[in-house]
């Protein structure tokens, strides 16, 4: 059936100035635009006057560590008044304990978005002190990073880890290493019914920011069989959203495990696709030092990773990898300007001037997450705190990338971060490299047209024979000011033609979800 949507503003993308007044969809596909409504017998939709964008596409996100962590995560830090708090570890201890104090004893009590940049100590807690204030409970305690997290007596005991982590703090290769473990001792402890709620809200927080796709990257190769990475698979192709997974595996036969379900051979991302850590843990791999005096390494030798990368792009393949530091950046480029294909660099933090230049020519297409460095130049200030001037300065030139062509794609390396994808547009805007932040169209094709130009598919666009998924926003987000994105939500998100509802929490709803019929991702 036809349907015309009308009173609005629709922005098809194709332009800053490219909009209509009406759009017409028959089924999931966008037919045609200012069609004669009054001679027409279609289904007519009222919008309310507001603006309608093409829904957004969040290019990196973990979707396992992000539903548990959203039903078994408890935040330890936040962001109060310009400063972090708690900020040092009396406070942390205080949380910790109140907590454990009504956990059963076996319990696994996870602490997520630890600053370790921000404390007054500058380090995550030691095994002794969370055994004393956990009670004896397993407890995690991840920092904001993802590289480096902190563990107890009875889960480094779980985990096997003991001989790893003498003093329970792992980080870098230990720590990046190791994740498959956590995640298999997390399969463990998760229950139907948090496995339930945590899907409904990821699903119901995307489709509040007006997300329709999200790019999901999952799997570790560090153990026996990833059945949670398998479990996953088979949750994403049911949910309402659009899911495209990035297997994080080089292990052939953990990849056929995933491979039919998908749309499109990809691989690659972070775990196993990870050439460095991050600034926050140290880990990041620069040719300088850090202030401390510490130095970040590469995690592959030149001739393993390449021998990895010519594998897939020899067979079809994007590879995405995960490179922050210089050198972490100079060593990827190296390898993709001689393999087939188009591919991709996640995060993309810290590019050498040669890299900059190189990847003007080459276009890979680079996910960003500018939301950090924007929150970290506000309140955590970790990179004043680990790193030179220079260095700071070198930060991924946006604005130039976008004038070469190169496609960015936004996105928030949820759980890292939380999905909302203005608080990452509003760090394009106002960048901390001032010269290199984006226009309000710029920012917001990171999250549209690029990223259906890096999927290869129909959308992100408003455009006649493309998916009809749209979300509606009582702002024009092309001409607001960027301090306007703080608290910026969708009204409504559009999938395939149909009006987005919210995934109902509970068993019955889960059990419902599984009986759908899957999709590709």
């Amino acid at each position: 059936m036809k349907t015309i949507f009308e009173n609005a503003t629709f922005h098809t993308m194709e332009s800053e100035s490219d909009k209509h007044a009406s759009m017409t969809v028959e089924g999931d596909t966008i037919t045609g635009f200012d069609e004669d409504v009054a001679a027409s017998n279609a289904r007519r939709v009222d919008l309310g006057g507001m603006h309608v964008f093409p829904a957004l596409i969040d290019a990196h996100l973990h979707l396992l560590d992000s539903i548990a962590l959203a039903s078994m995560g408890e935040p330890v830090c936040e962001l109060v008044d310009g400063g972090v708090e708690p900020h040092n570890l009396a406070g942390i201890e205080r949380k910790i304990r109140a907590l454990a104090e009504h956990a059963q004893p076996s319990s696994l009590l996870i602490f997520t978005n630890y600053i370790t940049a921000a404390m007054d100590e500058g380090r995550l807690p030691s095994r002794f002190e969370l055994d004393a204030w956990g009670s004896g409970a397993r407890v995690w305690v991840l920092n904001i990073d993802g590289h480096s997290s902190a563990c107890s007596s009875s889960l480094l005991e779980a985990l096997e880890l003991e001989g790893i982590a003498p003093d329970g703090v792992l980080a870098g290769p230990a720590h990046d290493a190791n994740l498959g473990a956590f995640t298999d001792h997390l399969a463990t402890s998760i229950t139907p019914r948090a496995l339930a709620h945590g899907i409904a809200h990821v699903c119901n927080e995307c489709a509040r920011f007006g997300i329709g796709t999200v790019c999901a990257l999952e799997g570790t190769d560090d153990s026996e069989r990833d059945r949670m990475a398998e479990l996953t698979a088979l949750i994403a192709q049911r949910l309402p959203l659009d899911a495209r997974l990035f297997p994080q595996y080089m292990d052939e036969k953990k990849l056929q495990a995933v491979q039919g379900r998908m749309r499109a051979p990809r691989v690659g991302g972070c775990m196993k696709w990870e050439l460095d850590g991050s600034v926050g843990s140290r880990t990041a791999a620069f040719v300088q030092p850090y202030l401390d005096g510490t130095q970040g390494s590469l995690y592959f030798e030149d001739g393993e990773l390449s021998k990895a990368v010519e594998h897939f792009a020899n067979r079809g393949f994007m590879v995405s990898a995960h490179a922050i530091g210089d050198a972490a950046i100079d060593q990827l480029v190296d390898i993709f300007e001689q393999v087939p294909g188009r591919h991709r660099i996640d995060h993309c933090e810290f590019p050498s001037p040669h890299a900059v230049e190189r990847i003007c020519k080459l276009k890979p297409f680079v996910t960003v997450q500018p939301g950090y460095a924007w929150i970290d130049q506000r309140f955590l200030h970790g990179y004043e705190r680990y790193l030179s001037a220079p260095q700071i300065a070198s930060q991924i030139p946006l604005a130039r990338f976008a004038q070469a062509g190169v496609p960015l794609c936004g996105s928030s390396d949820s759980p890292v971060q939380s999905v909302d994808p203005f608080l990452q547009m509003r760090g394009m805007r106002e960048f901390s490299v001032q010269d290199q932040s984006l226009s309000a169209y710029e920012a917001l094709k990171t999250y549209t047209v690029n990223g259906g130009q890096m999927l290869g598919e129909k959308k992100g666009l408003l455009r006649e024979g493309w998916e009809a998924s749209f979300f509606t926003c009582e702002e024009n987000l092309l001409d607001i000011e960027s301090a306007a994105l703080d608290g910026m939500c969708a009204q409504v998100l559009w999938l395939r033609g149909k009006r987005y509802q919210p995934l109902p929490d509970g068993l019955g709803a889960f059990a419902r979800l599984l009986a759908t019929r899957p999709r590709k991702i």
